[in-house]
């Protein structure tokens, strides 16, 4: 608690005005649908579990995903996607933090990957889904958009459809349908 309070008055002392004065400052509260998204895949100890039957081959040997997602700071999220081979966990293929940019007023999601490979974008709720649109960099300077819609049918599935997207227009890749695995992990997101 000590450790805390030191930190606190730290950054009091040295935030730039703007951040002392929420006058000078615009500020956006994160929103409900966001609080509530967070919430939803970090519960039951944030971990999730899809098949890959559909897409199993040579050259994806997975025959299963895991995303881990735990509650941060500042109505932020972190989390981690792996795979499963024979019956094994992988190494990690992405990271993620997903937050609200109270500046922008905007949600956030970030992801870093296997060999550099960075993506970040924004996420908003339309109609009964959540969208995401992220710009992925590679570390030889290449990039590339692709879009996410993600549903909740019920409180333990979460259904995310991945696509390409190419001068705005949307191209389905892949549908995966996530089931909660309420069997708690020791391992930090």
């Amino acid at each position: 608690m000590r450790l805390f309070s030191l930190l606190f008055l730290i950054f009091a002392a040295f935030a730039p005005a703007s951040a002392r004065d929420p006058e000078a400052a615009q500020s956006v509260p994160a929103p409900q649908w966001f609080l509530d998204d967070n919430d939803f895949l970090s519960r039951d100890g944030g971990r999730w579990i899809t098949s890959n039957a559909d897409y199993q081959g040579e050259n994806e040997p997975m025959e299963a995903y895991v995303m881990e997602w735990k509650a941060g700071y500042a109505n932020s999220i972190t989390g981690r996607l792996y795979g499963i081979v024979d019956g094994k966990p992988t190494q990690d293929f992405w990271r993620f933090r997903q937050y609200w940019h109270p500046g922008k007023g905007e949600a956030v999601l970030e992801q870093f990957g296997i060999g550099g490979a960075f993506g970040i974008g924004s996420l908003w709720p339309e109609e009964d889904a959540n969208k995401l649109l992220q710009t992925f960099y590679t570390p030889d300077g290449a990039a590339a958009e692709q879009g996410h819609k993600a549903t909740n049918p019920d409180a333990d599935i979460h259904v995310t459809t991945s696509f390409d997207v190419v001068d705005g227009e949307w191209s389905k890749r892949r549908t995966y349908t996530w089931k909660r695995d309420k069997t708690v992990t020791d391992e930090k997101s």
